[in-house]
């Protein structure tokens, strides 16, 4: 790993991360000053007002009354999965495939860091981004709940919530590495990588419609993640493992593919 081009990468995407934080941690924030412990009934009976079905795909549940299984179903069954996947897609593209476009790549390796210490490096900052992401959001949550409504998060629940959606982005930012490593197009390797979270995502929502389709959701990483499930239960060691197992093949992967690839520059 070059440290340069870490600290370098850093300061290019820094920004990026502050602003996705900064809007999922006001979510998160505007929910926990929501949560009235006797007023869940009314908050909750909000959902009689839209379709059964779309509230399902959209993973709301009316089964919750605790602040934990609160912010399971109403952020974290959606919200905490597509909107880091729109950080996961953007970066993903930012670190390869645009340099390449732009002709910046041939700078990198014009310096003395092979072709495999610079993807190492830009795929490192790739997990561990995502990594710092959720960390903070986890503290924010406890801190902000502590502060409005102490003692009524479940703090380890919460943790292994939040685990558990990182290692799904860490999955879906891998996803996007990749194809950024395949391709030398832009829009190409941006097809791939949005097309495929997001084909992803509508087969989870789809398959939570009814139980008829509820074998669409066995095709999606994300299907295999349930939030009110997991708080409930202790932490999904196996289905973390299958997450963390798919980014680093899919890292590996990355590597190989960018190690032997014809780069037009």
């Amino acid at each position: 790993m070059s440290l340069a081009l870490l600290r370098y990468t850093i300061r290019k995407n820094g920004l990026l991360l502050v602003i996705f934080y900064a809007v999922l941690a006001f979510y998160l924030a505007v929910m926990i000053s929501m949560y009235n412990p006797e007023d869940m009934a009314e908050i909750t009976g909000m959902l009689d007002l839209f379709p059964e079905d779309l509230m399902q795909a959209m993973g709301f549940s009316q089964q919750v009354s605790d602040l934990t299984g609160y912010l399971a179903s109403w952020l974290y069954g959606l919200l905490m999965l597509a909107f880091p996947m729109v950080y996961c897609i953007i970066l993903s593209q930012r670190l390869v495939v645009r340099k390449v476009d732009s002709g910046s790549m041939a700078y990198l390796l014009a310096t003395p860091n092979s072709r495999i210490r610079i993807i190492v490096t830009l795929g490192a900052y790739a997990l561990l981004s995502v990594g710092l992401l959720f960390m903070l959001l986890f503290g924010t949550g406890v801190a902000l709940a502590e502060a409005i409504h102490p003692g009524q998060l479940a703090i380890k629940q919460f943790l292994h919530l939040n685990i558990t959606t990182m290692l799904i982005n860490q999955l879906v930012i891998m996803i996007g590495f990749f194809f950024s490593c395949l391709f030398n197009d832009a829009s190409r390797a941006g097809g791939f990588s949005a097309g495929l979270p997001i084909a992803f995502l509508l087969l989870n929502m789809l398959g939570g419609v009814s139980e008829d389709y509820q074998w669409l959701k066995r095709l999606s990483p994300y299907g295999w993640f349930d939030p009110l499930e997991q708080i409930r239960g202790e932490m999904p060691w196996t289905v973390n493992l299958v997450f963390a197992s798919g980014a680093a093949v899919l890292f590996g992967a990355s590597i190989f593919v960018f190690k032997r690839r014809q780069l037009p520059i």
